[in-house]
């Protein structure tokens, strides 16, 4: 009988592989919303990355990047630059030590925090904020036209109007409907979030007193944030890390977990998530949220309509090289966390600077009791991918090119040798993709994994199966 196969999920481990085992690596879902189509999903590749600038001279980590009036700033190692839409770069000042900047404007100005002290970039020069009533701020947040810093003992202040550099002592107040630590300031939908290592509490600007912001009344959230660096937001929502071990969404004052219990015993099995960066983008019509953590050297994305998947750069299935992320000149820029370079994030392109990108999709688990037999044995006569073909280019490597097949038949655990089939060299648009006579099994995982690079949009896929009596 010839059954359909679900090939274009999303990324789901139960603790038992025997019962999911699924990735989508370097794959990202699209929901289709018409009807007549093959699959509700399909899966293209993830974007690749081509070169867009570098600082000269300067091959040392990525610690941010920030676009403020049509400029993109970015601190690389110990220098602050800004960057023209031609990629070039022009260095503006220093920025001591190692650790990673929160960056923001305020009118013409660039202000960022990083381990207990901020600067500020003026348009000529880069200077520390010297203020007496400063305390040590690790992030800062701009509302109506006041640079917001969070301080010690669970205390933030406000900046005078127009001025992030000056700061008065009568300018403080403390977010109080809990005893915790204050990590982070943040601003989004004109409410100030003050997050904390076990609530998260909003503000809003009433314009009366020192400071002149008031909590937002039953508005305390108990979440608390886990990494500082993790938030972000597009034009509806905010996302974070929370402290345990979920990935949050809030909207006003209304929060939830988009993690999945897959996603939440993995980030619970990390020895340390302080260190996770966070960001939003919007892409093809599509909301995503990247999450990575340095230290286990993974990254995730989650799709607003598509759920939860890993990308990688390199082929180990490490991390992604994206650390740093703003939308400019009509382009989606990433800095690479090795070494500060640049890059344009872009569909068209199917190669990490030049280096292969490995997609994979594995997929549930397949067997018996799908069809009413469980524990029998299944007999796979033959299996096709039903996606784009004819995709391969002119010359050089992809000119015709493969997708492998293997499988797994011991829950995950290991999969057996890939067999190669052709998708198509240029024009052969009614290619098949298939493989015959594929053996017998009780539980199989099948894998498909693409490395020409190549465009790639897989729509779904069927095996013609005999159950057994």
């Amino acid at each position: 009988m010839l059954v359909p196969i679900n090939i274009t999920g999303q990324t789901y481990e139960a603790r038992s592989k025997a019962i999911s085992s699924q990735l989508t690596q370097n794959f990202y879902p699209e929901k289709l919303d018409n009807t007549s189509v093959k699959s509700p999903y399909v899966l293209h590749r993830w974007f690749g990355m081509k070169s867009f600038g570098n600082p000269t001279g300067n091959s040392s980590p990525d610690r941010g990047m920030f676009e403020h009036n049509d400029v993109v700033y970015k601190v690389t190692g110990a220098k602050m630059y800004s960057v023209a839409a031609n990629g070039a770069h022009v260095e503006l000042g220093n920025i001591p030590g190692t650790g990673r900047c929160i960056l923001e404007g305020i009118n013409s100005n660039v202000v960022l925090t990083t381990q207990g002290k901020a600067y500020q970039y003026n348009g000529s020069t880069v200077a520390e904020i010297t203020d007496v009533d400063l305390e040590t701020p690790n992030s800062c947040a701009h509302l109506n036209n006041q640079m917001l810093y969070d301080g010690d003992g669970g205390r933030f202040a406000s900046s005078a109007v127009g001025d992030a550099t000056a700061i008065n002592g009568l300018d403080y107040a403390t977010a109080e409907s809990a005893a915790d630590e204050l990590k982070r300031v943040y601003t989004f939908d004109q409410l100030a979030y003050m997050m904390g290592a076990k609530t998260i509490e909003p503000w809003w600007n009433d314009g009366t007193g020192r400071p002149p912001f008031s909590p937002v009344e039953g508005g305390i959230m108990s979440i608390g944030l886990a990494a500082i660096n993790s938030v972000s937001n597009n034009d509806r929502a905010m996302y974070f890390l929370g402290d345990d071990n979920h990935v949050y969404r809030i909207v006003k004052t209304s929060f939830e977990p988009v993690s999945n219990i897959w996603l939440h015993r993995t980030i619970s099995e990390f020895s340390n998530i302080s260190d996770a960066v966070g960001f939003c983008f919007t892409a093809e019509g599509q909301n995503f949220y990247c999450l990575t953590f340095p230290g286990e050297n993974k990254s995730f994305v989650f799709s607003e309509t598509g759920g939860w998947f890993n990308i990688s750069s390199g082929t180990s299935g490490g991390r992604s090289y994206a650390n740093s992320y703003v939308f400019a000149h009509r382009k989606h820029l990433i800095a690479d966390h090795r070494n500060g370079n640049i890059y344009e994030w872009d569909l068209d392109t199917y190669l990490d600077n030049n280096e292969p990108i490995v997609c994979i999709r594995e997929t549930g688990v397949l067997h018996g009791g799908l069809f009413g037999k469980p524990g029998k044995t299944i007999t796979m006569n033959s299996f096709e991918l039903i996606m784009e073909t004819g995709v391969g280019l002119i010359s050089g490597q992809g000119q015709d090119p493969k997708i492998m097949l293997s499988f797994s038949d011991d829950g995950g655990k290991t999969f057996g040798t890939e067999i190669w089939g052709s998708i198509g060299k240029s024009g052969e648009f009614q290619k098949k993709v298939e493989w015959f006579g594929l053996g017998s099994f009780r539980d199989r995982i099948i894998r498909v994994k693409l490395t020409d690079p190549v465009f790639c949009s897989i729509h779904s896929a069927s095996a013609d199966l005999e159950v057994g009596i």
